[in-house]
């Protein structure tokens, strides 16, 4: 009995004392994700944007300006800035390019989900710039039966394509894109990076120009 007492002797305070410790621990414990306010002082100003094999090019992919682009065919803004750039890739072939990064945005009247994944499948057959001028404009209502008539019209091989869009490769593309703009922060789209900053894009092809130094 007196063992006993003695242990209890020993054991109780340095319980106490290991609560105490634990308790402080976690009054000085700081979050992993930052407030708002915080992130805002501690956030980063330029990024390294990570590109993949699978990134559609809009231009000559040897030209040393790269813009990379994070964009949905189902917005307006965007389709006009593709507009502005294609302006712009084409007075200039040798100096500028974009590289794209679909997101999928819009979900009324219909979700554009499933035009990034034809998109994907496109590009695989090297024709990811017929298919986005015509998925633009129809922006405003791509479902299946809009995208297949794209796909007859550009001249998409039906069977590859049916391949492409039964596997799992578009949807993780598009999930690698989620996750990327997830990391970036990304509020809204169209979002561009040029050297690996994100930039606020001009609206008139003069203002390209200016910043591009071309």
């Amino acid at each position: 009995m007196i063992k006993t007492k003695q242990l209890l002797l020993i054991f109780i305070p340095a319980i106490l004392l290991v609560m105490l410790v634990f308790f402080v621990r976690i009054i000085q414990y700081n979050p992993l994700n930052p407030s708002a306010a915080e992130y805002e002082k501690i956030k980063p100003t330029s990024f390294n944007i990570p590109l993949n094999l699978e990134d559609p090019i809009i231009g000559n992919k040897n030209t040393g300006t790269t813009l990379v682009v994070f964009g949905d065919f189902g917005c307006p803004t965007c389709q006009a800035q593709h507009e502005l750039l294609k302006e712009l890739i084409t007075k200039y072939p040798t100096k500028v390019k974009v590289i794209w990064k679909g997101l999928s945005r819009t979900v009324y009247p219909a979700s554009t989900e499933l035009a990034h994944n034809y998109a994907y499948c496109a590009n695989k057959q090297k024709k990811f710039n017929e298919f986005a001028e015509t998925a633009f404009v129809n922006g405003d209502n791509l479902n299946k039966e809009v995208l297949d008539l794209i796909a007859v019209n550009i001249n998409l091989d039906s069977k590859k394509l049916t391949d492409c869009l039964a596997s799992a490769e578009p949807k993780n593309y598009l999930q690698k894109n989620e996750q990327l703009a997830m990391l970036l922060n990304i509020q809204a789209l169209p979002t561009i990076f040029f050297n690996n900053k994100q930039i606020q894009a001009p609206q008139l092809l003069e203002g390209w120009e200016t910043l591009l130094k071309l």
